[in-house]
């Protein structure tokens, strides 16, 4: 893992990214609630997803980039 990836992956799992994810999470659920059609599909989706991410501490896209799948398996700083 490179050093971004590794800083990118420490901000994603402490509370500042958890709170971000999962307010992100709750307003998408929230927009996308008076949306209509395939938007609304979309928005809500997106949104349960960035709350999931949030509250279990996990980052779907972790495979895609190269870094841990959940945050406890994220190596501690020195």
């Amino acid at each position: 893992m490179t050093p971004v990836q590794l800083k990118f992956a420490r901000f994603k799992s402490g509370p500042l990214g958890r709170t971000i994810d999962t307010i992100l999470g709750l307003a998408l659920i929230w927009w996308g609630s008076s949306l209509s059609s395939l938007f609304k599909d979309l928005a809500l989706v997106i949104g349960i997803f960035a709350l999931l991410a949030g509250v279990l501490n996990v980052c779907w896209v972790a495979p895609i980039i190269g870094i841990p799948f959940r945050g406890k398996d994220i190596p501690k700083e020195d």
